[in-house]
């Protein structure tokens, strides 16, 4: 079962008794909660919302700490800044997509608070459940061709974010301990069920039978939702538009501002 794999990689890659977690409140991010909590860690959960808008990951992911008894820190996301991090995040950080832009902006502020050395993140793991508007209109069936999505979605460093990710883990010192990708038992594991198996009768249903008793302990889990959506911060983003300046070409579409300054590389104004 998938909960012994996670719970076996955490054991051997966090030499640590104690582990940080990026901790959304959905089940992939829970799921390696628990598996570290199986493999004798002590927990310390990381969240966050923006600043004067709490969301529900955040609500959730609270509410499993309390309910486990593990530390939680919850990051307030400045709103306040957003040009400046806008700008920070095409310079420093090689965000060329709106959403590298949209799901790398939060973790600017969460990353200086984390205390591990080791820190968990679920990043990814929804490639192997073809969640997404595109994958169920288009990919889920047949199998074969669902597993090709899933061949591509897991390309090396193709995961959304993950090098902007990994390169703000090696900023502070930290370890990423990503279990869900680049792990080929986990693949494996995944690769033997069609979308139906895994997503039926609630979405990632093989991971909420995995760590049943866990999950049971916990209000209803919702079905999975982009980061950046279920934190508002794509209508934070859409707010840069507004800014002459910065929005120089008049764009209607944050995608679009975002590949303006992705070709510039620099932060610099696109002519």
């Amino acid at each position: 079962m998938i909960d012994i794999i996670l719970t076996d990689i955490i054991t051997q890659e966090v030499p640590t008794d104690d582990v940080g977690i990026l901790l959304s409140g959905g089940v992939d991010s829970l799921s390696l909660a628990f598996a570290a909590e199986r493999a004798g860690k002590t927990v310390h959960a990381y969240t966050f919302h923006l600043e004067g808008d709490k969301s529900y990951d955040a609500y959730k992911a609270e509410e499993a700490c309390t309910v486990f008894g593990w530390k939680c820190t919850t990051i307030v996301v400045p709103i306040t800044n957003l040009k400046d991090d806008f700008l920070r995040l095409v310079r420093y950080y090689d965000c060329r997509k709106k959403t590298h832009f949209e799901c790398t902006f939060p973790f600017l502020y969460v990353f200086p608070h984390i205390e591990q050395s080791y820190l968990l993140s679920g990043i990814g793991a929804d490639g192997y459940y073809g969640v997404s508007k595109k994958a169920i209109l288009h990919y889920k069936e047949p199998k074969e061709k669902f597993d090709q999505f899933r061949q591509n979605y897991f390309i090396p460093y193709n995961v959304t974010g993950f090098r902007q990710i990994e390169q703000l883990s090696n900023e502070q010192g930290i370890k990423l301990i990503h279990p869900y990708i680049y792990h080929n038992d986990v693949k494996d594991f995944f690769f033997q069920y069609d979308w139906f198996e895994l997503n039926q009768p609630k979405q990632k249903q093989i991971v909420r039978d995995s760590f049943r008793d866990e999950f049971s302990r916990l209000s209803p889990v919702k079905d999975h939702i982009n980061l950046q959506l279920g934190s508002n911060i794509d209508h934070l983003f859409e707010t840069l538009l507004d800014d002459k300046m910065l929005n120089n070409r008049s764009r209607k579409r944050v995608m679009d501002l975002a590949s303006d300054y992705a070709s510039t590389g620099s932060g610099t104004l696109p002519l």
